[in-house]
């Protein structure tokens, strides 16, 4: 599918530096768009821009910008609002691993305006242009770890649950419009974060999928359903917890991250 001509020109990846960011910025391009990269590091988004652009030959636009700081939204609105957009990634997130009483709050406070402040505000203005003009896509990368809760990392994985309900009800208000809206979620990737945090369960660690995968795999779900699990192996262990009690799905993810406390 030629993203350009359905949705417009412009995407925005938000956390675009590595990682998943990194592979929607290529898709999008390889798909006829042209990307702007939102991160911190000026420096990695610039030499990312020029290595997407030799490849790909689209217009690579660079904004630096902390997602954590009170205006972080407003600026990219700003610098955003006269451009043809045509579709947002929000791939960022910040999380913390460790018992929930021994991270300092601060820490807490940030992840708040990364996973919820600045991505809440984003939905709310691109929704809204993107209906005004009845065209345009909104994909938010969701964690498994927001489906059922995550010991170690709960603020997170609460977070991340906010995010999952909020895209899978705003993809339903659309759905009678050209407006495609999509959760797609993530189980294990090989990141570097993940490979700082990685489960001590190898089976867990064998069901890892590369970045590339997971945004090729749901960027071809864009305006089939709400909400889609990247990765087969994924999707057959969410069947086999939902068998589960609940509270044994919490012990099991327990275990598997007991090293990190």
């Amino acid at each position: 599918m030629d993203f350009r001509e359905k949705y417009g020109q412009w995407a925005i990846v938000l956390g675009a530096t590595e990682g998943i960011g990194k592979a929607a910025a290529f898709e999008f391009a390889r798909r006829g768009m042209d990307v702007i990269l939102v991160g911190r590091r000026k420096e990695a988004l610039e030499a990312l821009a020029k290595e997407i652009h030799v490849e790909t030959g689209q217009e690579i636009k660079v904004l630096p910008q902390d997602l954590s700081k009170y205006d972080a939204a407003e600026k990219l609105i700003s610098a955003t609002k006269d451009l043809d957009m045509g579709a947002v990634n929000y791939v960022a997130c910040l999380h913390a691993m460790g018992e929930y009483n021994k991270i300092n709050y601060e820490t807490y406070e940030q992840m708040y305006r990364v996973n919820i402040r600045t991505f809440s505000r984003l939905l709310h203005y691109f929704i809204g242009k993107f209906k005004e003009r009845n065209r345009g896509a909104f994909i938010t990368i969701g964690s498994l770890s927001g489906w059922t809760s995550l010991p170690f990392c709960a603020e997170y994985a609460a977070q991340k649950s906010y995010m999952m309900l909020v895209t899978e009800g705003v993809a339903y208000e659309c759905k009678n419009t050209n407006v495609d809206v999509l959760l797609l979620t993530a189980g294990a990737t090989i990141t570097p974060t993940w490979l700082k945090n990685k489960p001590a369960d190898p089976k867990a660690v064998a069901a890892a999928m590369y970045p590339e995968d997971v945004v090729k795999d749901g960027f071809d779900q864009l305006g089939k359903t709400y909400s889609y699990l990247a990765g087969e192996i994924n999707r057959e262990n969410m069947q086999k917890n939902r068998c589960l009690d609940r509270n044994e799905v919490i012990e099991k993810l327990g275990k598997m991250f007991e090293h990190l406390a």
